[in-house]
């Protein structure tokens, strides 16, 4: 009888220790997801730029999507894409005093290919993403770079949002 708890409490330890092991994140990297994060930049200069006006949100998604909202200043954004889709377009309106009108509102759309990938027993699964292509209006974005179109749950700039400024609409001498 002795024999047999004492086995049972060996079998018992190791199934914790085993459980307690496939829950372990330690080997995986903060960002489990793979989330394509854009920078904004002058359009003229090319220097990175810190924006607190700006209402960013998805177009079509569920539920509330804003991604930054007025009065937060920011020089980067994360712009989640859908497993499920093979394109998400977000909105960016701009709420400066001047240039709080739908019609100034800008959209960008990534076209892409989701792509699953098994990080690991430890991290599990994830989708990566390859950008195909990118759509954007031009009215206060100038243009839209994609610096790397494989999107992966590495936390780099992978795209670069570049924006019409005072300074790039008054160039100096």
């Amino acid at each position: 009888m002795r024999n047999i708890l004492n086995t049972i409490a060996v079998c018992a330890a190791a199934l914790i220790a085993a459980v307690s092991a496939g829950c372990n994140t330690q080997g995986c990297t903060d960002n489990r997801s793979a989330l394509p994060l854009a920078g904004f930049y002058d359009a003229a200069e090319g220097r990175s730029l810190t924006l607190d006006s700006l209402l960013i949100h998805g177009i079509g998604a569920p539920g509330d999507s804003a991604v930054a909202t007025p009065g937060q200043k920011i020089s980067e954004v994360y712009l989640p894409m859908r497993s499920t889709a093979e394109s998400t377009s977000w909105c960016i309106a701009y709420k400066w005093a001047d240039t709080d009108t739908t019609l100034l509102n800008d959209t960008i759309t990534f076209a892409y290919t989701a792509q699953p990938f098994l990080a690991g027993d430890e991290c599990g699964a994830m989708y990566n993403y390859r950008i195909r292509r990118v759509d954007y209006t031009r009215h206060i974005v100038d243009s839209v770079a994609v610096v790397d179109s494989l999107i992966t749950n590495n936390n780099l700039q992978q795209i670069r949002i570049y924006f019409r400024t005072e300074q790039s609409e008054n160039p100096q001498p």
